[in-house]
């Protein structure tokens, strides 16, 4: 994000992040929503559970996420 950033990128997203892996505490995922000191802290949220969803949102709001991106494309392994 911050090489892109750099590079003249007016806004960049965080890797996508599993909400319910977020949500249960997964190691590693609280690495990828970590507010990285940009202008504008925008986090990339996938998942189909309403209620993990909602708590990762909230995890991330939490991480100082000015923007939530909610995935809804096809679901990538992790």
């Amino acid at each position: 994000r911050q090489r892109a950033h750099a590079h003249g990128a007016g806004l960049v997203v965080s890797e996508m992040v599993a909400s319910g892996e977020l949500a249960k505490g997964r190691a590693g995922c609280d690495l990828r929503i970590r507010h990285s000191g940009l202008p504008v802290h925008m986090v990339q949220l996938a998942g189909r559970e309403a209620a993990h969803m909602a708590e990762g949102a909230r995890i991330a709001a939490g991480e100082g996420a000015d923007i939530i991106d909610i995935n809804m494309g096809c679901p990538a392994k992790k």
